[in-house]
């Protein structure tokens, strides 16, 4: 975890919600690229980009409770877990064969006009193209910031051997954001293997902006001012820390619900 990073008071149940997900992803990526390899063009090109997304993700709800993996709840045949970013791209749609997870309903994600790792930043795609309160899990796919993640051993021999012996020529969040899209030149060049990278949109950690300790990032908001806040998180630790130093009741929370009021 970084220094800047922070969580919604809920972090428990956000992680209980989605380690199914996470343990079920690199089955799905797997299957869905030997069902790739198997079709020739077909009318998917006709399906909107809702549909696909619809087609392309299998609800948790279907998926075990995990009763059974209680000494592993995420699962380890996955290299890198990234829990915490500023942004990440969907992979490109699998309408045969899913591949992402969807957990829907979750009343801890903020409504999709807030769905951006700053005030400044566009709109995140996913907001346009599944529900309000939706969760995705699914293949990293252009990530970036390592607000907060998580390795198996496996994945980090891999880690180590790639950045300490091959190459290490940027900063570590665009590095690793290359290597899990198969983006290095060892990878380029010598055909050097993908590593099984699975991410979590919008992310469990985001940055926390504008309070001592801080952000290295700056988060500057109209005016030219600084901003203080925390990206993708309702409940906020960091933003309710003077409340609970005080023993004061009710969490300030950062982005409301506007559908009731519409």
């Amino acid at each position: 975890m970084e220094d800047d990073a922070d969580w919604d008071f809920r972090i428990r149940s956000q992680l209980s919600g989605i380690s199914p997900g996470v343990r079920r992803i690199p089955e799905l990526v797997l299957q869905s690229e030997n069902q790739k390899a198997k079709l020739i063009p077909s009318s998917d090109e006709k399906l909107s980009e809702v549909e696909l997304a619809k087609r392309s993700s299998l609800d948790a709800a279907s998926l075990s409770d995990g009763a059974e993996f209680s000494d592993q709840p995420y699962g380890k045949d996955w290299d890198v877990l990234w829990l915490g970013h500023c942004g990440a791209r969907l992979p490109p749609p699998s309408p045969h064969s899913p591949n992402r997870v969807l957990v829907p309903n979750d009343m801890t994600v903020p409504e999709p006009q807030y769905l951006k790792p700053m005030s400044n930043a566009p709109l995140d795609a996913m907001g346009s193209v599944y529900p309000p309160h939706s969760r995705i899990i699914h293949q990293a796919n252009t990530t970036l910031c390592t607000i907060a993640y998580a390795v198996t051993q496996a994945g980090a021999r891999k880690l180590l051997y790639e950045f300490g012996i091959r190459e290490f020529s940027k900063g570590y969040d665009f590095a690793l954001s290359d290597y899990c899209n198969g983006q290095t030149r060892a990878q380029k060049e010598d055909g050097a293997p993908l590593p099984t990278c699975v991410t979590v949109q919008p992310p469990v950690f985001g940055h926390h902006f504008g309070e001592k300790p801080g952000s290295d990032i700056s988060n500057v908001g109209a005016g030219g001012k600084p901003e203080r806040e925390s990206r993708y998180l309702k409940w906020s630790v960091r933003m309710n820390l003077e409340r609970l130093v005080r023993g004061d009741e009710g969490i300030f929370e950062q982005w409301p619900d506007t559908e009731s009021l519409s």
